[in-house]
């Protein structure tokens, strides 16, 4: 049997940092996060009657066409699920897991000391991978939400409308502060994405210590992301797509408060008395006065950002973006 890795996620919300959070852990040795793999909230009925054969069939159908539409190179099989239970010695919903987790990865699992993904909506779910995964740990990535609205608008998915795109961004946070009330301290770790930019030696140290690394694995790791950004890895293919454009450029602080020049002085008003809260958790300086929608009552003001929202991704919809 070989060694079994832990489980680990990298979440936050949409447009987090959560996807150049993994291209650099996968710089750290035994380390492997895989692309996004968005199936598990949905499958999680499937998941948990794995090894069923009537669980699998559909299972790997769902499985198969997520993999297809976010560019894997991998495809799951019932016969290469087997041969893997076999080879690793792992069983049930985990060896299924950790089965996708490695079909694009260049290591072998007995030489991996963790492994996981980085689906930023994994953080509305926690309890959840928690019940596939007790020993599961948690990277959570945290991004000025007037920079994660300006991120979304006008992308294929996610929000449409600042307001809206404002209150999903603080459902997500409200998510992660309440699992830092029930997770076990050790098993997880913050960070704001700004830090990330602006400091990135600090923050990959923090989490090289958290994954356990050897003292100059980060060093290390931030070397070779530095001198070779765009090489051909498990994301290259990720980088292809517009929304993942910068994900083969250098960290710079270039890539904090685009809001200013992208949104409206409307837009960010929304977002800053939508997400006040949340901002002044994190250090964000809201420059609006102004409370939450919720806090007056105006419920017809987001009713009608959300009708808003609905017509736009409609309209993307229909134009196949």
């Amino acid at each position: 049997m070989t060694s079994i890795p832990q489980p680990v996620f990298i979440v936050g919300s949409w447009r987090s940092g959560t996807t150049i959070t993994a291209k650099l852990l996968n710089h750290l040795p035994g380390v492997c996060v895989a692309k996004e793999t968005g199936f598990i909230t949905e499958s999680l009925r499937l998941l948990k009657q794995v090894p069923s054969a009537q669980a699998l069939t559909p299972l790997l159908a769902q499985v198969n066409s997520w993999l297809q539409t976010n560019g894997w190179t991998g495809r799951v099989t019932i016969e290469g699920f087997r041969a893997f239970c076999e080879r690793s010695g792992i069983e049930g919903p985990r060896a299924f897991l950790y089965y996708v987790w490695t079909l694009d990865c260049e290591q072998p699992l007995q030489e991996l000391r963790f492994v996981g993904d980085n689906t930023p909506l994994y953080v509305l779910a926690i309890p959840q991978l928690l019940e596939l995964l007790p020993d599961a740990r948690f990277i959570h990535v945290v991004r000025d939400p007037r920079d994660v609205v300006c991120s979304t608008l006008n992308l294929r998915f996610g929000a449409h409308d600042a307001l809206v795109a404002a209150m999903e961004w603080n459902t997500c946070l409200g998510s992660w502060l309440m699992a830092e009330r029930y997770l076990d301290a050790g098993v997880f770790t913050s960070f704001r994405y700004e830090d990330l930019c602006s400091t990135p030696a600090a923050v990959l140290q923090q989490l090289a210590e958290f994954l356990e690394c050897p003292d100059g694995a980060a060093e290390a790791a931030l070397q070779h992301q530095m001198q070779t950004p765009g090489e051909s890895s498990v994301f290259s293919k990720v980088a292809e797509s517009d929304h993942h454009r910068n994900l083969s450029n250098p960290l710079s602080a270039a890539r904090v408060g685009r809001y200013r020049q992208a949104l409206t002085a409307k837009q960010i008003r929304d977002i800053e008395v939508t997400a006040r809260s949340g901002m002044l958790a994190y250090g964000y300086q809201p420059d609006a006065e102004g409370l939450h929608p919720l806090a007056t009552e105006d419920r017809s003001r987001i009713l009608q950002a959300m009708i808003r929202d609905v017509l736009r991704r409609l309209r993307f919809r229909i134009r196949g973006r």
